[in-house]
């Protein structure tokens, strides 16, 4: 009876410790998971916008398949090769020292393991690597067209869609398949490491029933421990290919979003100034913005357009942000939020996000803080537009969602407005009211428009609403 319980209690310790053991890994490998997780969505949303950004396809990819293969690795695979390091040593010492007649054996098995392992790796480690290829296409493909769906559908593109999904679906089969089938390969030379202990043994060993029980526990728990560390060769595999995929957005730039020099902040009077400015076309641009102005800069080249208009909210790359300085003080030394406090952008890609539930679109990114241009004033220069309560940009007309651009712009008061939406330039009596509420306040308009359309040629005066001539900007 003692013995019984001995035993009983040691199964129950031995089973805890495994239980305790796989729910600490794995709270340990979900833990950095997550950390990767948000540093990866933090990077990839503060990517800059003249950088080609991951798409939606294979954001899902990493964030699910790659991040789950470095999950399993940190879990089961990093676990199993360090407990079989050890354990192998360990047996390898005792049957040295104590049991030679099993140290044959042993080598045998280890070659066969260790043969196996060099012979599968190269297999292995392509088959992991394409079927993340074309899983990831297939993400890309599917994320792709999903928002796109209606002009699809309407002009008979949805079989051949499909084809090329059902063609990259069977790609990505294929080649996970091939991955099954080099694991078992693995796993197999793993456990053929016994049959091979016991085929030597036979021949070199006499046979004593003590020894052969002895025999049989040793090389039967080994060879359980050399197939779970496959299992952790494979992990580490994937785990490899994930964290390549993975670096691959890590090692695209990102926006900054603190200063690199800590100071008192910008006067909210602040002054803007563009000096040689780099546009995709190759143009050099160079301006000063004074305080309170209204300045229109006209630009015919469409890319030059957007570059200018996303430059100066701060939204490119390190080469553009030295160009262009606060009250002296450059892009690259303020931080992107310093940037934003005190420039608003009204574009059609600055609009009205999806998930923006049950508060009014204008209440967007609104913190409460006081304007000095109240909402009854916005109001009555756009109507009901400005206050509209729909729920998602869908459920807006376009001369809404113009209309909550630049109401949301005033509410955040800031010291510049860049304006770069065609449809509120386009409307002379919105830009009269526009420029009366910002030159009453102090705040900078800047225009940003093609050189062929009358309308956008003008500044409003806000002491005299008549179109005036603008100064040449061009």
């Amino acid at each position: 009876m003692p013995v019984l319980g001995v035993f009983a209690l040691s199964a129950v310790v031995v089973l805890s410790l495994f239980v305790a053991q796989q729910k600490y890994a794995e709270e340990f490998a979900l833990s950095y998971v997550h950390e990767v997780r948000m540093a990866y969505a933090r990077h990839a949303l503060l990517v800059p916008f003249d950088v080609k950004s991951p798409g939606l396809g294979l954001s899902l990819t990493r964030l699910v398949n790659d991040l789950g293969a470095v999950k399993l690795w940190l879990s089961r695979g990093l676990l199993a090769l360090i407990a079989v390091v050890p354990i192998t040593a360990t047996l390898g010492v005792w049957i040295l020292v104590f049991e030679g007649t099993m140290f044959q054996p042993l080598l045998a098995a280890s070659l066969v393991w260790g043969v196996s392992v060099a012979a599968t790796l190269p297999g292995l480690r392509h088959s992991i690597r394409k079927a993340r290829q074309h899983r990831g296409g297939l993400s890309l493909l599917l994320g792709r067209t999903l928002p796109q769906r209606l002009p699809l559908l309407l002009h008979g593109k949805l079989e051949p869609l499909l084809a090329r999904l059902a063609k990259r679906s069977t790609e990505t089969s294929r080649y996970l398949t091939l991955r099954a089938v080099w694991s078992a390969v693995l796993k197999a030379g793993s456990r053929a490491s016994f049959p091979v202990a016991v085929a030597v043994y036979a021949f070199e060993a006499e046979f004593d029933a003590d020894r052969i029980v002895l025999f049989l526990m040793v090389f039967s728990f080994w060879a359980t421990q050399l197939e779970a560390g496959a299992s952790g060769i494979e992990y580490f595999q994937a785990n490899k290919v994930g964290r390549e995929k993975l670096m691959k957005v890590f090692s695209l730039p990102a926006l900054e979003t603190e200063p690199v020099l800590l100071s008192e902040g910008i006067n909210p009077q602040a002054f803007l100034q563009i000096d040689q400015l780099r546009l995709p076309s190759g143009r050099l641009l160079t301006r000063q913005i004074e305080q309170g102005s209204c300045t229109t800069i006209h630009i015919d080249d469409t890319q030059d357009l957007r570059h200018l208009a996303l430059s100066l909210a701060g939204l490119t790359d390190t080469a553009s942000r030295d160009c262009l300085s606060l009250n002296g003080k450059t892009y690259a030394m303020l931080g992107c939020k310093e940037i934003w406090r005190h420039i608003a952008l009204i574009d059609p890609e600055n609009g009205i996000p999806d998930y923006q539930k049950k508060r009014p679109p204008i209440a967007f990114g609104n913190r409460g803080m006081p304007s000095e241009v109240s909402l009854q004033e916005l109001s009555a220069l756009f109507g009901d537009w400005s206050n509209d309560n729909g729920q998602t940009a869908e459920h807006h007309s376009e001369e809404a969602k113009a209309a909550i651009r630049v109401t949301r712009a005033f509410l955040r008061s800031p010291s510049t407005i860049v304006i770069a939406d065609s449809m509120v330039l386009n409307e002379p009596e919105w830009m009269v009211g526009i420029r009366d509420l910002a030159g009453r306040v102090g705040i900078t308009l800047v225009c940003l428009a093609r050189s062929d359309n009358g309308i956008q040629k003008t500044c409003i005066s806000a002491n005299d609403p008549k179109v005036l001539p603008c100064p040449d900007h061009g």
